[in-house]
């Protein structure tokens, strides 16, 4: 069967490595088969971020910490700056690129985040769905807050009240601002038989303040429409 996304990692001594995920048709998050054993540091209750409304009684595992436990599980090991080819394959089209080990997997975690079942999540599915690897941060700014708008008018639809801007947006990343603090907690505790080169390119990206500028990217924005600046 075909992978609904992969990443084909391409290293310097010419091994390739792929590394494919399956995505549940109904909800459209990340298939892990039953048979995976999720290590300590996936539970739900260690390093449970502060602000969770799961119940380790009914969802023994975070659903990010358990996507990223296996996904990971099949990546390479090397050192995170190692200059390698990737090819990632989606459903639209196929990115073709030749970047850093970190990057490469930094853009793979961020995928795998937004296709998690979490419920802090949720508001980035639609920017896993239609995943862009490598997004510059003006990118990723124009395509996140296209996301949070398109929500907010579709809210509209059923409930006139809804105000149409970034308000949601800047809420969803608050939160996930404290998801980065508790998984890279979890990172601290996991052993020796976990790839330290992964932890370490994991640890980078969750630890940076996830928060988008908006006095910063606003004035670019208004730029790309042809609008005077703002006040």
């Amino acid at each position: 069967m075909k992978p609904d996304f992969e990443y084909r990692i391409t290293g310097k001594t010419g091994a390739l490595t792929r590394i494919p995920l399956y995505l549940d048709e109904d909800t459209g998050e990340i298939h892990i088969p039953t048979a995976f054993q999720t290590p300590r540091w996936a539970r739900l209750e260690h390093q449970q971020c502060s602000h969770c409304p799961l119940d380790p009684g009914t969802t023994p595992d975070c659903p990010v910490a358990r996507n990223v436990a296996y996904v990971f599980s099949l990546a390479p090991l090397g050192d995170s700056f190692e200059s390698i080819h990737l090819d990632v394959q989606t459903p639209q089209r196929t990115y073709v690129m030749d970047t850093s080990l970190q990057r490469a997997l930094g853009a793979l975690f961020g995928l795998v985040c937004a296709l998690s079942k979490c419920p802090y999540m949720l508001p980035l599915r639609p920017m896993g769905l239609f995943h862009l690897p490598l997004a510059t941060e003006s990118e990723t700014f124009f395509r996140a807050a296209s996301v949070f708008l398109m929500h907010s008018y579709l809210q509209r639809e059923t409930n006139p009240e809804t105000r149409v801007d970034l308000s949601s947006m800047e809420e969803a990343y608050t939160n996930l601002r404290e998801i980065n603090r508790s998984f890279a907690r979890r990172l601290r505790d996991i052993d020796g038989a976990e790839a330290a080169t992964n932890a370490i390119v994991l640890l980078d990206m969750l630890t940076r303040d996830v928060t988008f500028q908006l006095e910063e990217q606003m004035p670019y924005l208004r730029r790309l429409f042809g609008l005077p600046p703002g006040h």
